[in-house]
């Protein structure tokens, strides 16, 4: 697409080449929908500045109408896909519209969000009721667990590796495109994975947001404390810090690694111990969309249980009785 518009954002990134991917990316949106855009933050690690050489870029875009609206001429999804940007940097654009912050702000944007282009419309709107933070957080750590690995579906349990024969027991397949063009294999999944059920526990167990990823394993060990501490700061020490996301060449450190693997697995049995109760509490008591992401979750990734279909059937039939 040929655009001409320039603009100047209002912070500035160590890394050149972000800041003229963000650039262009702002460059692109406001070309193709002027007027329509609100705000663009920047969450994650280039937001609090703790990003690492292979780190991406997250971009929450907010639109002043739905996003999905079909009278939008492209595809807001699929727009950013036309810019041509340095292999190793990877953008993971997020689109939501201003109505939906009325009903609460995420604690990643609010909080630790990094106002790039627009209007700090985040400060306009109250913080997501943790009730509903907790709702979203538990189900999608139920669901990143069972799809990030591919594991069947339904689910039933024991929970078990991802692949048992790979040296990382199935964690590590994801992959990452380094400058040089190489694609190779990363710990991302197991970061994104361990933090969110970790999230998810301080949610439900402790009553805390976590707006920055860097808060997850300090958090986790002020609030709940409890024998999967070490391993949530092993993983953002060595994982994270350490390796930069890759898979470490010295041996001594791929045993580490391997170590990690393995306590993985025991900590994403702890996290579905205590999500099994909560599904069941929200099939029971829950109402209104929390009771409509508990249903679509278990008719999308069910959980193979006697008593957990029983109490999803039971919640379909108080479901449609609270719409008569």
């Amino acid at each position: 697409m040929d655009y001409t518009m320039k603009i100047d954002l209002l912070s500035a990134f160590h890394d050149k080449d972000v800041q003229s991917a963000l650039q262009r990316f702002v460059e692109l949106y406001e070309y193709t929908f002027p007027g329509r855009v609100a705000a663009y933050y920047v969450e994650g690690s280039y937001a609090d500045a703790t990003a690492v050489q292979t780190s991406d870029v997250d971009i929450v875009v907010i639109f002043r109408t739905q996003a999905g609206d079909s009278s939008l001429s492209v595809d807001a999804d699929q727009l950013w896909q036309q810019l041509s940007l340095p292999e190793e940097i990877e953008l993971d654009p997020t689109f939501v519209d201003e109505t939906s912050l009325q009903e609460g702000v995420w604690p990643a944007m609010k909080f630790g969000g990094r106002l790039i282009y627009g209007e700090d419309i985040c400060q306009r709107y109250p913080l997501l009721p943790l009730v509903e933070w907790t709702s979203d957080r538990m189900h999608a750590a139920y669901w990143l667990c069972l799809n990030v690995y591919q594991r069947p579906i339904p689910f039933q349990l024991p929970l078990n590796f991802p692949d048992p024969d790979d040296e990382f027991f199935g964690y590590t397949r994801r992959t990452l495109l380094l400058s040089d063009g190489t694609e190779v294999p990363c710990t991302r999944d197991i970061i994104r994975t361990s933090g969110w059920a970790a999230t998810a526990l301080l949610a439900s167990q402790a009553g805390q947001y976590v707006a920055r990823k860097r808060d997850c394993q300090r958090l986790y060990r002020q609030y709940i404390g409890d024998e999967w501490s070490t391993l949530l700061e092993d993983i953002y020490l060595y994982c994270r810090g350490e390796w930069q996301y890759l898979i470490p060449a010295d041996p001594t450190m791929r045993a580490k690694l391997r170590a990690i693997c393995e306590r993985m697995l025991y900590f994403e049995r702890h996290f579905l111990q205590l999500y099994r109760p909560y599904l069941l509490s929200q099939f029971r008591q829950a109402e209104g969309k929390q009771l409509e992401r508990a249903i679509w979750l278990q008719e999308n990734a069910p959980w193979n249980g006697i008593e957990i279909q029983e109490a999803l059937q039971a919640a379909r039939q108080r479901q449609q009785k609270s719409l008569l």
